[in-house]
């Protein structure tokens, strides 16, 4: 692979090639778009069947090697999904789904996954286009997860997700958190046999259409953005990512660049594409579309410094954790991969290229790769497989299922501790108990899967004569050298030790005091007084932030500890 052409500039036949292509009076461009798409006057833009129906979008992601499964909140698998129609069995709340990528051999390559229902629908990944509404010269087409809008997001007075008469789809220009990207967890078939560098590919196949365009237009080349995220459950450790897109799938794959085609299919990271100014008056000014420090990142909860949608540090810290990406060629001939002018500018600068492949280079600083030296289980070191992710400790602050917990603790193999602003302090073993003893659960351990998951930004980019109709868009995970286990997983083949959490007396159950035994009832009336209940208006005992419990709620456990006794030994008395 030729990585040292990158940022090249190179006019020659190719490059001829590229200027005809975008300055020409009747210009073309390939179309992905979903096959039953609702175009009625009322329709919401990215509406797919008739609205409020079981019908999801199909058509614009090819299914030909894809399994489409709906589960129950259980886990088991019911009901069925049409890849032709888009109709689905009837869900209910708590009802899931899975689209699981498969191999040449039929072995699952990949698991892609949404938002559970109502929040989202099969088969988590849709086709958008013409979304008007984007910002900073961001493309108004996009393929993007299967979400609907909040009530508190959408434009209809009923809305609640799916469960609305007509739902409004998530789409390319909505808002923060409405659940835009889409999640492939990369599983253990993508990385057989591999003991360090690039793992197998995982395809995903897109259907495209040669679609003549405005006979004024100019640019013959239709940008799509893809909203995702890539996760980590390979059972390795991975030092990076790629992505190529090409035609063909399995062992017929091969890249644009490769088959001649990168001047109709190739890929972006928006270096230079973007604009000024608001959605209806743009100025394209060669800015860059994604800031370089977040093509490829993980949590901002987790690793991020406030900014406009976060008021405080990250978790873990204050800087962004991820991975610098660069672009790329696949082919080593000296016409593949050429650069063409910018069609978006005055002067055609700066230069584009393109590329058929973007990959992940060195990892940014952070508590998550960077050597730290004095906090035991940081750095996590290289990214982390599911296998490893770390437990920790939430408060579900709104009581919300559909918003995620709080994080309020994490253990790092020997300790519980708190967060970077406290600067890790180690939290007492005894007051981890006592949060565990939440008789409402508003505290719970769980794991952090954040740490798996990277949010990558990218943008694909189609013209008219694509070979076969078809498009692959090639994932493939790269495994680390090091695959040490983390601090907290030093068992046996690095099995991980399952922190003690809730070991001391259970407020929820029987509490034994002598020869004495306490009601739950006045379980209950304790657990009331020092704020446990939901019928308080929410949120509970809460973590100061220290890490420490408020003392004044330990002064009134106590306290109350202290009346069931009296009425215990007052009614021995009497």
């Amino acid at each position: 692979m030729n990585k040292e052409r990158i940022g090249r500039s190179t006019y020659g036949a190719m490059g001829l090639t590229f200027s005809s292509l975008f300055f020409v009076a009747n210009a073309y461009a390939a179309i992905i778009q979903n096959s039953n798409s609702d175009t009625l006057p009322d329709a919401f833009i990215g509406d797919c069947g008739v609205p409020g129906e079981l019908t999801a979008c199909v058509g614009g992601w090819n299914l030909d090697n894809v399994d489409v499964i709906l589960r129950d909140e259980d886990g088991l698998e019911f009901g069925s999904f049409n890849e032709a129609s888009g109709i689905y069995s009837l869900m209910t709340y708590g009802d899931n789904f899975e689209s699981l990528v498969n191999g040449d051999e039929g072995q699952v390559m990949a698991r892609i996954t949404g938002k559970d229902w109502p929040v989202g629908e099969p088969s988590a990944i849709k086709i958008v286009t013409g979304d008007s509404e984007v910002s900073h010269g961001k493309p108004q087409n996009c393929i993007i997860g299967s979400s609907f809008l909040s009530p508190d997001n959408s434009e209809i007075e009923d809305a609640n997700f799916l469960d609305s008469a007509h739902p409004q789809p998530v789409i390319c220009s909505s808002s923060f958190q409405t659940h835009k990207r889409f999640k492939v967890a990369m599983l253990p078939a993508s990385v057989e046999d591999i003991d360090e560098g690039d793992g197998h590919g995982i395809d995903l196949v897109f259907n495209v259409q040669d679609e003549v365009v405005d006979i004024e237009a100019e640019i013959a080349l239709r940008s799509y953005q893809v909203f995702s995220k890539i996760n980590n459950y390979t059972g390795r450790r991975l030092s990076g990512y790629k992505v190529i897109v090409g035609t063909g799938r399995g062992g017929e794959f091969k890249s644009a660049s490769e088959t001649g085609i990168s001047n109709v299919l190739h890929l972006s990271l928006g270096k230079g594409e973007g604009a000024s100014g608001g959605h209806d008056k743009l100025v394209y000014d060669g800015s860059d579309i994604f800031e370089s420090d977040k093509l490829a990142t993980f949590s901002h909860g987790l690793f991020g410094a406030p900014d406009k949608h976060f008021t405080s540090n990250g978790f873990f810290d204050m800087r962004i954790a991820g991975f610098d990406v660069q672009q790329g060629c696949v082919s080593t001939a000296i016409d593949a991969c050429a650069g063409y002018p910018n069609p978006m500018t005055d002067g055609g600068l700066p230069e584009l290229m393109a590329s058929d492949m973007i990959y992940s280079t060195a990892a940014l600083d952070s508590h998550y790769h960077e050597t730290l030296g004095i906090i035991e289980g940081l750095p996590f070191g290289e990214w982390l497989p599911s296998k490893w992710q770390p437990s920790a400790v939430f408060f579900d602050d709104d009581n919300d299922p559909e918003t995620d917990p709080t994080l309020m603790a994490w253990w790092d193999g020997n300790n519980w501790r708190g967060s970077y602003d406290e600067g890790f302090p180690v939290i007492d073993q005894s007051e981890i108990d006592w949060l565990a003893a939440n008789p409402n659960g508003l505290y719970e351990m769980g794991e952090i899967e954040d740490v798996l998951n990277l949010g990558i930004n990218y943008i694909i980019k189609v013209g008219n004569g694509i070979p076969g109709g078809t498009f692959t868009v090639r994932l493939i995970p790269v495994v680390s050298v090091n695959q040490t286990p983390p601090a907290w997983c030093t068992g046996f083949f690095g099995s991980c030790h399952e922190p003690p959490y809730g070991a001391a007396t259970q407020a929820e159950e029987i509490i034994e005091v002598e020869d004495d035994v306490v009601s739950e009832s006045e379980v209950d009336g304790f657990a009331e007084a020092i704020g446990l209940t939901a019928t308080e208006g929410g949120g509970g005992c809460t973590l100061s932030k220290n890490g420490r419990i408020d003392p004044t709620l330990l002064l009134l456990f106590v306290i109350a500890l202290v009346q069931i006794f009296w009425r215990q030994h007052c009614s021995r008395a009497s």
